[in-house]
C-alpha cells in the first residue's frame, strides 16, 4: 500500500510539474514550454507506435508469416494478404532518401487515395446523408421536435431558419457563376442577396464554434488550475 502511495504522489507531482511547464507558455516561448511539448509529443509517438504494432502489424504482417506463413507463400492468398503489403512497406522506406524517393511514390499514391475514400465515403454515409434526412424530416411543422418538444408556429419558425440557412449557404458556395471583370461573381440580386444571408449564416456559425472553443479551453485551464491547487493543499496539509 506505501509503495502504491508513493507512486500515486510521484505521479501527482510529475502531472503538476508539466502543468506548470505548459502554463509557462502564458510569459512567453521558453525551454520549460518546449520540453513539455517534446515530451508530450514523443509520449503520443511511442503510444501510437506502439499500439499499431501490436494490433495492426505483428497480427496482420508478422504472426501469419511465422505460423506457416512461407510453407504458403505462393498461394494467392498470402499473395494478397502479405506479400503485397510488405512489398508496399518496402517500397514506402525509399521515401528516406531524397535520391530514392520516386520510388516510394506507389505505397503513397495508394495511402492517399484509400484515406480518402475512406474520409469521403464515412462523410457521406455517416454525416451527409443522416443530416440530410434529418433535415427533410423537420420540414413537417405537425412532428413534434424529439428534443425541444416544439410544435406549432414555433416548430414552422425553426423549420423555415433552418430551410433558409441551409439554402442561402449553399448559393454562396457556388462558384460556377460567371465573373464579371471586378472578380465578382455575375449573378442576380436575389441570388446575391440570398448569398450575403449565406455568409452571415457562416460567420454566426463560425463565431459559435470559436465560443464553444474558447469556453472548452476555459473548463480545461480552470480544470488545471484547481488540480494545481489541490496539489499544494494536499502537501500544505501532509
Amino acid at each position: 500500500m506505501t509503495d502504491l502511495a508513493s507512486i500515486d504522489t510521484i505521479g501527482t507531482l510529475v502531472a503538476a510539474l508539466l502543468t506548470m511547464m505548459v502554463l509557462s507558455y502564458l510569459i512567453g516561448d521558453n525551454l520549460f514550454f518546449r520540453l513539455a511539448t517534446y515530451l508530450f509529443i514523443g509520449v503520443a509517438a511511442g503510444y501510437a507506435g506502439t499500439i499499431a504494432w501490436h494490433n495492426v502489424l505483428r497480427p496482420g504482417l508478422v504472426d501469419p508469416l511465422l505460423d506457416d506463413g512461407f510453407a504458403r507463400l505462393f498461394e494467392p492468398a498470402t499473395i494478397v494478404t502479405l506479400i503485397i503489403p510488405w512489398v508496399l512497406i518496402l517500397l514506402l522506406l525509399f521515401k528516406l532518401s531524397p535520391t530514392t524517393s520516386r520510388v516510394g511514390t506507389l505505397p503513397v499514391a495508394l495511402l492517399v487515395g484509400v484515406g480518402a475514400a475512406v474520409v469521403v465515403g464515412g462523410a457521406v454515409t455517416g454525416t451527409l446523408i443522416p443530416q440530410s434526412v434529418a433535415a427533410m424530416e423537420t420540414l413537417n411543422p405537425g412532428v413534434q421536435a424529439p428534443l425541444t418538444g416544439e410544435t406549432g408556429v414555433e416548430r414552422l419558425v425553426n423549420v423555415l431558419v433552418v430551410l433558409l440557412g441551409t439554402i442561402s449557404t449553399l448559393l454562396y458556395f457556388r462558384f460556377s457563376a460567371k465573373r464579371m471583370p471586378s472578380g465578382k461573381p455575375d449573378r442576380s440580386r436575389i441570388l446575391e442577396g440570398f448569398a450575403y444571408l449565406g455568409r452571415l449564416f457562416i460567420s454566426v456559425t463560425f463565431g459559435v464554434m470559436y465560443a464553444g472553443a474558447l469556453i472548452a479551453s476555459l473548463v480545461v485551464l480552470t480544470e488545471r488550475i484547481q488540480f494545481l491547487w489541490d496539489v499544494v493543499s494536499m502537501f500544505l496539509k501532509g
